[in-house]
């Protein structure tokens, strides 16, 4: 009976453990799993996966396993401070494959305490709808070429009153138009669709997705991904300082460096934090300015996100941002 207490003792706390540590994760990852619904073969559906470090602990992502080879990931940031967020996208290529599609992917975490993650997506592929290419990817490009893709949906279910009834995209930043070019009396019909970035599409990483609404009850929806990488015609190296852990008082100097195509000037500086400064740069058009960028941590502990905005006189270039993390310890 002696071995039976410590065993008992052992076994709680491994639980209280356990316990303790499935609260962080809920709060880390608010959504582990995905459901794309019905999409067409030969689509590449995204998704981003929200990671948000609400604890008081460094998050790192050491690697991640993939649960099938249609699909691709992309991290934003393997190393999360408190107080800072990142995403993590896992995309399918449905090319290969026809019905019902489990995938998506496993974090593997060394920090705060070693543990592995499952990000879940599933979908429903048709066969009998195809579009061509996956998704309408830009590449990188620029936020004022405002390029435009081609894309094709066949449909080729037998249905000769198949159709869709009408479009929607997410945000105003994309503008689409959808044309019907050919349909048969043995039920396939042929759709054109064309897609092009706005000006208005913000700089970075940019995702959106179109909706198609069908007259099919079983299918009413085909959702069609839109990527690209908005390139400004200003840019700051480095946008992100990751400043560590500071005590408070301590005072940080970092050069940041803006650079454009052509000769411009800064115009102005605005920190979004009393405790963040910048040294405004000679007034003068260069190619490349040198800002020294100041951070005094502040007397209050815990974790510290602050934002310098740099204006230029560049036309129609929105403010370029350059986001630090600071942890300040008691």
């Amino acid at each position: 009976m002696r071995g039976v207490i410590p065993f008992l003792a052992v076994w709680a706390a491994l639980g209280s453990a356990t316990a303790g540590a499935q609260t962080w994760i809920d709060e880390v990852f608010p959504k582990r799993l995905h459901e794309f619904g019905t999409v067409a073969r030969g689509s590449k559906i995204s998704h981003s996966f929200q990671v948000v470090n609400r604890t008081k602990d460094d998050i790192h992502i050491v690697t991640y396993r993939t649960k099938c080879g249609c699909t691709e990931v992309k991290i934003g940031s393997m190393d999360i401070p408190p107080g800072t967020q990142t995403v993590v996208e896992a995309v399918i290529d449905t090319t290969k494959f026809q019905g019902y599609k489990a995938s998506g992917l496993t974090l593997v975490l060394d920090r705060p305490v070693f543990t592995e993650v499952d990000l879940n997506l599933n979908c429903f592929i048709r066969g009998d709808l195809i579009v061509t290419p996956g998704q309408a990817d830009f590449g990188t490009t620029g936020r004022q070429a405002k390029p435009t893709l081609p894309l094709t949906l066949t449909y080729a279910g037998g249905d000769a009153n198949w159709g869709i009834t009408k479009m929607q995209t997410q945000s105003a930043d994309v503008s689409a138009k959808l044309q019907e070019t050919g349909r048969s009396p043995g039920g396939q019909v042929t759709y054109a669709l064309s897609v092009t970035l706005n000006p208005t599409v913000p700089v970075g990483f940019f995702k959106d997705e179109i909706t198609l609404f069908t007259n099919d009850p079983s299918s009413p929806t085909i959702p069609i991904s839109v990527a690209a990488n908005v390139q400004s015609g200003v840019s700051a190296s480095p946008a992100i300082l990751n400043l560590g852990r500071l005590k408070p008082g301590d005072v940080v100097t970092k050069t940041v460096y803006v650079k454009s195509g052509q000769p411009f000037k800064v115009t102005g500086l605005k920190p979004t934090r009393d405790e963040l400064t910048a040294a405004a740069p000679a007034d003068q058009a260069k190619a490349l300015h040198a800002l020294t960028l100041t951070l005094k941590a502040p007397a209050q502990p815990g974790p510290f996100n602050g934002v310098l905005q740099i204006e230029t006189d560049v036309k129609d270039e929105p403010p370029i941002k350059v986001t630090t993390f600071a942890t300040v310890a008691p």
